[in-house]
């Protein structure tokens, strides 16, 4: 990605609040991560998801467990299980990866959450075995393990190693002990540090997930944040602006001024990317910032669907989506429910999402101009026989004029100011009947899936 310009006191923020369009009314996701940003699931108990299109398959697997929940979560997880619980869990996600044909070949894995790092070593070694001995690595895609600071041991270090896992993704949204305090992580900075110079120390890649917009947090205070990484040796850091849902505790202690308007969103931004540039690294997506000369260079994001939409992802355990051919699958959100399901050999999907032609034309921004990359209109005109400027005209003239996209023969991309509100930008190309459908929700109380 180029190197921005842009002179924040020069910009009309009314002129670029109106060329982006209205917002998106409530925030269920980043808006690149389509339909998981509008998720308009339709009930369908015990629906059968259908095989692997293709020859190869990426693989989601959700642990729940956390030692605690933050204020800004509103995703499915279980606070307090025991050992008891946490093995019978297992013991339902390797009966669900049955599904799965014995032999496929594993584009990449990731297991995500809640936090893997609570599960015992053990257990994590009992999972893993059971994936890589049904479907063998295929390729050079790097698979990942999120991890907690306070949870995460030697023990399970070695687990990853022996395992072929090649990469943590640690979430610890700041080193400020007051920030953390204000977000209820219940970690410190210093297990941070101790916990980063562990995995740095061995070999595995390390990503940090920090965030801003934080309660209490300065510029300043980030900046600090980051150095102290960098200077750490860590090789990869994925930074995310506070996804702010009104129903969650966050939304009731931030004070106007920290509500990340447009103006507020630009300087936060474009800070982070002066901060990341002046610390040696480079923007790789539009969160990502990688240190090219380390192993961080090998991590590839696999993607989960060709360019016309159709799916080639597996997610199992407690509401994991699957995205194959042209629907996406949510499995039951409750930890009780789903084990029963698996147990009675029934079919743990809950919720479905049946991918419509306007759907898979907002995925085919989204996975372009939505994550860092440059759209070719001829490509989406052989993919959907329909020219883009027939599908999109206004949103695109519109993002033209207000100087937030630029074409170069049949090729979009966004510009300096553009990659400032790529989320906004990418919005536009939602279906006018799931943008409706997120203002029909803007105000309902969205309850915290507490599994």
């Amino acid at each position: 990605m180029t190197k921005t310009s842009l002179d924040l006191a020069q910009l009309d923020f009314d002129t670029i609040a109106t060329a982006l369009g209205p917002p998106a009314p409530v925030a269920y996701a980043a808006a690149h991560a389509y339909p998981a940003s509008a998720p308009a699931y339709e009930t369908r108990p015990h629906a059968e998801r259908e095989p692997v299109p293709g020859d190869s398959l990426r693989l989601y697997i959700h642990i729940p467990y956390c030692n605690y929940r933050c204020s800004f979560c509103f995703f499915a997880v279980r606070v307090g299980a025991q050992r008891s619980e946490m093995e019978r869990y297992v013991q339902a996600l390797q009966q669900e990866l049955e599904w799965a044909k014995s032999g496929t070949p594993l584009a990449q894995l990731f297991v995500g959450g809640g936090t893997p790092s609570v599960l015992p070593p053990d257990l994590l070694d009992e999972l893993l075995t059971s994936v890589f001995d049904r479907l063998p690595s295929r390729g050079d895609n790097v698979h990942v393990v999120e991890a907690s600071p306070e949870s995460l041991t030697e023990a399970h270090l070695d687990v990853l190693q022996r395992r072929g896992v090649g990469r943590i993704s640690m979430g610890t949204q700041s080193l400020e002990e007051t920030v953390l305090g204000e977000v209820r992580r219940h970690h410190t900075a210093q297990q941070t540090l101790d916990a980063c110079q562990k995995v740095v120390d061995s070999g595995l890649m390390l990503n940090i997930d920090l965030m801003y917009g934080l309660p209490g947090q300065t510029q300043e205070s980030f900046y600090r944040d980051f150095a102290t990484l960098a200077e750490l040796g860590v090789q990869s850091l994925t930074v995310y602006d506070l996804r702010l849902n009104e129903n969650t505790p966050v939304a009731g202690v931030l004070t106007q001024q920290e509500r990340l308007e447009l103006e507020q969103l630009a300087k936060w931004r474009l800070f982070v990317q002066q901060t990341a540039r002046k610390l040696g690294f480079t923007q790789t997506r539009w969160h990502t910032f990688k240190r090219l000369d380390t192993i961080a260079a090998q991590h590839q994001h696999a993607p989960h669907h060709d360019r016309s939409g159709r799916g080639y992802q597996l997610g199992i355990g407690m509401s994991a989506r699957s995205h194959l051919g042209t629907t996406v699958y949510r499995n039951h959100e409750r930890s009780p429910e789903y084990i029963r399901r698996i147990e009675s050999q029934q079919s743990p999907v809950e919720q479905l999402i049946e991918l419509k032609e306007d759907d898979r034309k907002t995925q085919f921004v989204t996975s372009s101009l939505g994550d860092g990359r440059p759209l070719d209109m001829d490509e989406y005109e052989q993919t959907f026989h329909t020219p883009f400027h027939i599908d999109f005209g206004d949103a695109l003239e519109r993002l033209l004029t207000g100087g937030l996209l630029e074409q170069h023969e049949s090729k979009l991309q966004l510009t300096d100011l553009g990659r400032l509100f790529y989320d906004r930008v990418t919005f536009n190309f939602y279906p006018p009947r799931v943008i409706q459908w997120l203002r029909e929700r803007a105000g309902t109380p969205r309850k915290q899936s507490m599994a």
